[in-house]
């Protein structure tokens, strides 16, 4: 197959893929292994009052007949840019432009018209990882020595003409969820929970995490609501904030920092923001995601995976250059092409699998978080050496490895890679022969919300008697799941959201309990309707 014919293939997936969130899953392959995009296409003007607007674009492919414009009011058209168009303004609308370069052969964009607040009707979530942008200051404590906290003020009501605060922080807090789940809940808590406000920097020019603050926090500049809101960088900073504390026993952050932290902590916020994505996208129903929301996350993510794809390209291009110390004394970082290939491997393997995002990064999580003094020891986040380069790339390499269930250091090492093989065995003995920690339950749900049915994944320390027990948020016994006695190590058992009459249960938000052997874990899981 040709490389026009593969593209056609690929812009045809993802024009099902943009067909609608609630009825296709969409994918990231277009972007991962299609040619580079040519079609870009932007809002010139929006009159909120009349519906009247102009978008406008560039094809660099040069197609040879005119695009065509579905306005997702009825209206189909065909035309060159801009496209001018006059929408009802009560409601909103998402503007598909196709371009034609041949037979069977086109690409295409979408553009979302906000003309009022999408109807989002929420469902219950967990408090423990809500995410929060407060409309008063919050007093922000440092849990690191050493580590400072910049002068912040809040984000004003001015910053949500298009998308309300609410809606902003529920989508967000959805995402949280997924992200906690795809660390397996091994997080540091900060006062009982994983909770994160996000402030105003007025004079930064990004974002930037603040993963070691109580409240665990981070700082945006106003170009995270000006114009369209930057979803993806939203949840590349929480993923940071997920990663860098995590494992809780020993967590990540303050232990590789510095010079040699961004092959750690930016290959894992990079592939913590498109698996964050994708799971969105793919989950929008549960949560009451409308369409128009999750194509306008979805067009965050399209834009900073493209730039992915341009730094894996460049990587390889560039002479496969490894490298994963960051010289202070340059004004670049030179590790940036090599944790964007660590990323781009796991984001094309994840397609190529066809088996999503959530489950491999959550083996992923899983080798990572064997993390100890000893690994810490041997990352020596001080100094520059070839031990501490080979030692770095291995553990990346090998937890990807692992996320696949796949070998796939050969593929590492052909780009050049430094791999010792008997520290991948080791790391992989290492977290298939963990065992559950001495007189500790733990507990866990998937999927969560249950879509109606979930899972409920508990393991025990030790042999012994053991019930599982669904309550309400009333403390009222509603289903008894499991009772008797257990072997130690790793159990699994189904809800179908019903009680013990087998009556189907009301939406909401319900609370699993494994008691045994004078220990109680527990966890909560969202039931909608």
């Amino acid at each position: 197959m040709n490389e026009r014919a593969i593209r056609t293939v690929l812009a045809l997936a993802i024009l099902l893929g943009l067909a609608g969130a609630a009825t296709a899953e969409r994918n990231f392959e277009r972007y991962l292994f299609g040619d580079p995009i040519t079609l870009y296409v932007w809002l010139q003007e929006q009159n909120e009052e009349t519906g009247y607007v102009v978008i406008n674009g560039v094809d660099t492919d040069g197609p040879p007949v005119p695009f065509v414009w579905d306005w997702g009011d009825g209206t189909v058209e065909s035309g060159w840019f801009p496209g001018i168009h006059t929408y009802d303004p009560g409601a909103n609308h998402v503007c598909t432009v196709r371009a034609d370069y041949a037979p069977g052969d086109s690409d295409s964009v979408q553009v979302v018209l906000w003309f009022t607040a999408p109807a989002v009707p929420p469902v219950p979530l967990p408090d423990e990882t809500g995410v929060e942008i407060p409309e008063t200051p919050v007093v922000l404590v440092s849990r690191m020595p050493g580590y400072g906290i910049p002068e912040f003020i809040p984000f004003g009501d001015e910053f949500f003409t298009s998308l309300p605060r609410a809606t902003v922080e529920y989508l967000l807090s959805v995402g949280s969820g997924h992200q906690n789940d795809m660390v397996n809940g091994d997080v540091f808590l900060v006062e009982g929970g994983f909770r994160q406000v996000i402030f105003r920097d007025p004079v930064f020019p990004g974002m930037y995490s603040l993963w070691y603050t109580s409240p665990v926090s981070f700082g945006a500049g106003d170009y995270a609501f000006e114009g369209a809101v930057q979803w993806s960088s939203f949840l590349h900073e929480m993923g940071h904030n997920a990663t860098l504390n995590f494992p809780a026993d020993h967590y990540y952050g303050g232990k590789i920092d510095g010079n040699a932290n961004a092959i750690y902590s930016e290959t894992m916020a990079q592939i913590f923001q498109y698996a964050t994505a994708y799971q969105l996208a793919l989950d929008a129903p549960a949560y009451g995601l409308t369409d128009d929301l999750v194509t306008d996350v979805w067009n965050s993510s399209i834009s900073a995976i493209s730039g992915l794809r341009n730094a894996y390209d460049r990587y390889v291009d560039e002479g496969m250059n490894f490298c994963s110390w960051n010289d202070p004394g340059t004004p670049e970082d030179e590790t940036m092409d090599t944790f964007a290939t660590l990323a781009y491997k796991f984001c094309a393997h994840a397609e190529t699998a066809g088996a999503g995002y959530r489950d491999p990064l959550k083996r992923m999580t899983r080798l990572l978080g064997v993390f100890d003094a000893d690994l810490e020891a041997r990352w020596d986040r001080h100094f520059d050496t070839a031990a501490a380069d080979t030692f770095r790339a291995t553990l990346m390499v090998t937890a990807i490895c692992y996320a696949f269930d796949s070998d796939l250091r050969a593929e590492f090492t052909a780009l050049n890679f430094p791999i010792d093989d008997d520290t991948y065995l080791e790391l992989i003995d290492r977290v298939t022969t963990v065992p559950p920690a001495p007189g500790r339950i733990a507990v866990a749900c998937w999927p969560n919300p249950c879509n109606p049915r979930t899972t409920v994944s508990y393991s025990v320390p030790r042999e012994g008697f053991v019930a599982v027990r669904v309550h309400d948020m009333a403390g009222r016994l509603v289903r008894t799941l499991a009772s008797g006695e257990h072997m130690a190590g790793p159990h699994r058992v189904p809800w179908d959201g019903r009680d013990d009459g087998c009556r189907c249960l009301a939406s909401g938000v319900y609370l699993v309990r494994v008691v045994g052997g004078g220990e109680t874990a527990s966890a909560k899981v969202v039931l909608p309707r």
